[in-house]
């Protein structure tokens, strides 16, 4: 098998050049001495280093003694079919190369032997130096150098690898005294030629290999006979205070050392055995230490068998900075969030149990206006999720495929003002705003102007208080659930309660229900038993209540209202005595319990949530508007079921509940809340009992949807990849082992046998769970486990066969023939995929507004080649088409096209009329389409912390770490965040602040961060792609050329300064 060993950093390889200059060396005066100009040539010794010294007459002998001063270009021995011999005893000899053995097609043969003196190759040593003309295997060149002694140095260093042409020939290296010295690092270079045996020594003796430790910046080689001696000089010094806590331990390199034993730990009595290390690199870098701390350590020499035990070393780390406390400042976010909708949305508001739809328009077009009164208050437990239930072996009992809208039969109490006889039914308002903790509505009845206050109170009532410039007489009429062709029978009752002042609805019958595709089947409706109830703050009058020929009940009434207000309210509960005490409650104090929501939904907005400001206002407003309904559709039935975790839903139209892809993203959007316990948690493990259900062999879930008693079945099935690396991040975010265990738990039985894939996301999933397996004590064979599962072997291979897959230019996992979906982005985001790869697809098809992705600045689902062949023009731009694209994009460091793209997309597709918009989706014609209060558009908020802020810590391991990876828009002046972190069970914030600045040409960066609970401190600014002109020279290695990193230990506050400039 051919060997070949990779050149140290400086060398890469190309065959020397032949100079016009070069002299030969005749031998003529037969002393073969180097400085008898007889033995050259015209009588001329090369004494410049523009003329090469050439060996190129048969069995000549050269000889450089102590007196000798050489200097020349290219010294060049056993040239060209020549066999020449040279010793060199002393004194310098420095050349821009050195060949021993300059090989073409003729061959040759060159051996050299250094017993003292110092040699300097200011470019490569080779041994030998074969050109490619050499084809002939029989006639291989050799080169053969003796090191007795003296140093031999070189920029790089080459021995042929016994192959023909360029870089073969047959080279060996004997050192039994002397130094060889290459510059940089080539540790692995050199080892591999002694491994090959190509370097040798004699019996008895040692080659000691090291870098960095003998000379700076060099690998150094040399061979040693003496006895096994002790490690010396420790690096921090032997009891040194005031350690900073991230370092590199080190001490001299051991003459005839193999290798070293290293010892560390806290206990002065036994340090824990932490590492073996290799003679090459005598040194160690642990982890992050702890504040003030002694840690002890020792170095045990170590030669095959023989082991010499190392002195006992210490030092102790500086003391844990003083942190100084920080709170973002305090804001009124449900009125920052406020915007008149009239026209443009319908009403939406959240309890827990209890939702609000004022009026309704399907994919935002308008059907029927909001009122006064209530139009569409439901109740959602998710015991059903739509018309009714029935009890499916696949599906469970209550799945529905219809009825995911039922709240449109729901009409509750549909008002219409009386004025002076006369009847203004159902006015539409003139103005409506929405709030996360209530609506306004505004309406100009006959001259009179009357106002309502609706909101959902924090026991589930919905309550409207309703004022009027005027005394007036509204009647309000509802009636109980039917649907035309799906109602086959209904209970319902409905009474006056004369005694709680309030209208009494005991909803009950039966309805047609799809618990699985082409399966209809009556069951009872979703509200079967519940009883409805709606009281005022003023007595119900002129009670009206009629049967239609279905048994649909319809009821009316009559309260007045005037400027001192009105109280509506309705509530539902299985126990009809529940619902009207919780009704009652907020009749006692309805002006109370709206201030009681409004500041529970600020306490969740400012107390909760990661803060944000930037220079641009519309970003700032899009991130509260949608963390807002992110916080609204939280869910917690844990009071009715028990064990029960919270969790977020994805859409108050269709998509009430948690679903399976939605949550990919949603669940690391609640990883950034304070209280993870309760918004983060449930996002994952609300899955757990499906595994009951899910088929072991592929690692799936039968359903995409699930209720406490249903889920949408084995059409829908799928896997929790993606949900693995959230619940990682959770970890992370919170240190629980508690919940660790229980998620790896359900992982662990879910995909021991497939992880399944998830555009290249099983990979980050197996790197998680084995991460958690490690966290959890689990043993080295279950931790290995999960890349097997995945085949990590051949993960190169498979990123190189889905790469321009069937002839698509810089397009990865595309099939020939079929349209190009953007999902070929989401891969972007698996740690180790091509940068240049990830830059070509970006520049050739999300750039592309002709054939690719590029939507007016905004990503689309298919390139603009294959539209036409898409026959559902609804969903031409959609939130995970961005969210999934673009973090993959950010994570590849695409930085300057994902800026433009997330801006692009957040302003266009999440702000309309002025005000924020969530809309499920945009058609072809760039309209909204679907629900208009998508919480698949949490995503974005993920966009903004962990793209352009660039955050991420973790409060687990050598005590924390925090990162600003900022790439902030360069239209952007700053940004700026506050972000609620665990510490010793409290919510404590941690403030960071990117500022930008350019004048002159000149771009200035200041990254702070103040009140860092963590021990390790990153900061990466972005370079823009521009020259960084001034800034700390302490920055570390970085992956990514457009990116600076520093790491700092023990920093409660830390800033940096960089500036920039054009190239």
């Amino acid at each position: 098998m051919k060997k070949s060993y990779h050149l140290c950093p400086r060398a890469t390889k190309t065959a020397t050049p032949e100079n016009q200059a070069d002299l030969s060396f005749i031998g003529g005066a037969g002393d073969s001495l180097w400085t008898t100009p007889e033995n050259w040539e015209s009588n001329t010794v090369p004494d410049n280093n523009s003329t090469g010294a050439a060996f190129n007459v048969d069995q000549t002998h050269v000889i450089l003694d102590a007196a000798t001063s050489a200097l020349c270009q290219g010294f060049m021995l056993g040239m060209y079919g020549a066999a020449n011999t040279g010793e060199f005893h002393g004194g310098t000899l420095d050349c821009t190369w050195l060949d021993i053995g300059r090989i073409n097609a003729n061959g040759g043969m060159g051996t050299f032997t250094v017993s003292g003196g110092t040699v300097t190759v200011q470019n490569i040593l080779s041994i030998p130096n074969q050109l490619d003309s050499l084809v002939d295997p029989d006639n291989m060149g050799t080169g053969h150098v003796d090191l007795l002694g003296g140093s031999i140095e070189c920029s790089s260093f080459l021995i042929g690898n016994r192959q023909v042409g360029q870089g073969g020939g047959i080279g060996t290296l004997r050192v039994t005294g002397g130094t060889l010295i290459v510059e940089g690092d080539c540790i692995d270079q050199i080892q591999g030629y002694i491994d090959a045996g190509y370097i040798t020594s004699d019996e008895g003796r040692v080659l000691v290999l090291d870098y960095n430790a003998t000379n700076s910046g060099k690998t150094t080689l040399v061979s040693y006979s003496g006895p096994l001696g002790q490690a010396q000089s420790p690096s921090p010094e032997n009891s040194a205070t005031e350690v900073y806590g991230i370092l590199k331990l080190n001490w001299d390199v051991v003459p005839a050392a193999t290798g070293y034993n290293l010892y560390f730990g806290t206990d002065s009595s036994a340090p824990s055995f932490a590492a073996s290390i290799p003679a090459t690199h005598p040194s160690f870098i642990p982890d992050p230490l702890d504040y003030n701390t002694t840690y002890y350590w020792r170095v045990d020499s170590l030669r095959n068998a023989e082991q010499v035990t190392g002195q006992l070393w210490s030092f102790t780390t500086q003391a844990a900075p003083v942190i100084e406390e920080v709170v973002p400042p305090v804001t009124d976010y449900c009125a920052m969030l406020s915007q008149e909708i009239q026209g443009k949305k319908h009403g939406f508001l959240a309890g827990n149990k209890t939702n609000y739809i004022g009026g309704f328009m399907p994919s935002w077009s308008q059907s029927e206006d909001e009122t006064i009164g209530f139009t569409h208050p439901f109740h959602n437990d998710l015991r059903s999720r739509g018309y009714g239930m029935v009890q499916d072996s696949d599906t469970g009992y209550g799945h529905d495929l219809t009825g995911w809208e039922f709240y449109k039969e729901t009409k509750v109490a549909y008002g219409t003002v009386i004025i002076n006889g006369d009847h203004y039914e159902n006015p539409v308002p003139t103005a409506m705003y929405w709030r996360p903790d209530y609506m306004v509505c505004e309406y100009s009845v006959g001259g009179v102007a009357i106002r309502e206050e609706k909101f959902i109170a924090r026991n589930d009532t919905a309550c409207s208080i309703i004022t009027s410039d005027e005394p007036v007489t509204i009647e309000f009429s509802g009636q109980s659930f039917y649907k035309e062709n799906v109602t086959q029978s209904t209970t319902a009752t409905c009474t006056l309660d004369i005694a709680n002042n309030a209208v009494h609805v005991l909803e009950g019958g039966v309805n047609l229900v799809e618990p699985v595709r082409d399966d209809v089947r009556p069951g009872p409706i979703m509200y079967d038993g519940m009883s409805t109830i709606i009281s005022a703050s003023k007595p119900l009058e002129d009670f009206k209540n009629t049967t239609e020929s279905t048994g649909q009940q319809l009821y009316s009434f009559t309260v007045s209202c005037d400027s001192a207000g009105l109280s509506l309210v309705w509530a539902m509960n299985d126990d009809s005595a529940t619902a009207i005490g919780e009704a009652q409650v907020v009749l006692a104090a309805p002006k109370a319990e709206l201030q009681a929501k409004t500041e529970y939904m600020n306490d969740l907005l400012n107390n909760q949530i990661p803060y944000f400001r930037c220079s641009d206002q519309d970003i700032v407003a899009v991130y509260y508007y949608l963390w807002a309904l992110y916080l609204m559709y939280y869910i917690d039935l844990s009071d009715d079921l028990g064990e029960y975790f919270a969790h977020t839903q994805s859409a108050v139209n269709n998509f009430l509940g948690l679903h399976r892809y939605d949550s990919t993203f949603q669940s690391d959007v609640g990883a950034w809340i304070a209280d993870k316990d309760y918004y983060a948690y449930g996002n994952v493990l609300t899955w757990k009992p499906l595994l009951e259900h899910a088929n072991l062999e592929n690692g799936t879930i039968p359903g995409d949807n699930l209720g406490p008693t249903w889920r949408s079945g084995s059409d829908l099935s799928g896997g929790l990849t993606r949900h693995v690396l959230s619940s990682w991040k959770i970890y992370e975010h919170s240190g629980d082992l508690n919940f660790l265990s229980e998620a790896y738990g359900f992982f662990r039985a879910l995909m021991w046998n497939s992880t399944p894939g998830f555009w290249g996301y099983k990979y980050g999933a197996a790197t998680c769970l084995s991460l958690m397996a490690t966290e959890l004590g689990y043993g080295q064979e279950e931790i290995d486990h999960w890349d097997e599962m995945v085949n990590r072997d051949g993960y190169e291979n498979w990123l190189n066969t889905m790469w321009e897959k069937d002839g698509i230019e810089h397009y990865f996992g595309g099939t020939a023939g079929e349209p190009l979906h953007w999902t070929t982005f989401a891969y972007l985001a698996m740690d180790d995929f091509p940068q240049q790869w990830a830059r070509d697809m970006v520049e050739t098809w999300a750039m592309d507004s002709v054939d690719g992705f590029n939507a007016q600045g905004q990503m689309s689902t298919v390139a603009a080649k294959d539209w036409d062949q898409i026959l559902n023009k609804n969903f031409f731009i959609t939130p995970d088409t961005n969210y999934f694209g673009l973090y993959g994009m950010y994570k590849s460091g695409i930085y300057d096209r994902t800026n433009f793209l997330t801006l692009n997309h957040l302003k266009d597709y999440n702000m309309q009329w002025g005000v924020p918009c969530a809309p499920e989706a945009v058609n072809e014609n760039y309209e909204f389409h679907g629900d208009q209060y998508s919480n698949f558009n949490a995503g974005k908020i993920l966009l903004i912390l962990e793209g352009m802020l660039g955050l991420s810590y973790s409060v687990t391991g050598s005590g924390g770490v925090f990162t600003l990876k900022e790439t902030i828009p360069t239209e952007w002046s700053y940004m700026e965040s506050y972000l609620p972190v665990t510490v010793d069970g409290q919510t404590k914030w941690t403030h960071v602040r990117v500022d930008r600045s350019e004048a002159d040409g000149v771009v200035t960066k200041d990254l702070v961060v103040r009140s860092n609970y963590q021990r390790v401190l990153n900061l990466s600014p972005w370079l823009e792609g521009k020259r960084l002109s001034s800034g700390p020279a302490d920055s570390t290695s970085t992956n990514s050329p457009d990116r600076l990193d520093y790491q700092y230990w023990g920093k409660g506050t830390h800033s940096i300064r960089i500036e920039l400039t054009a190239d």
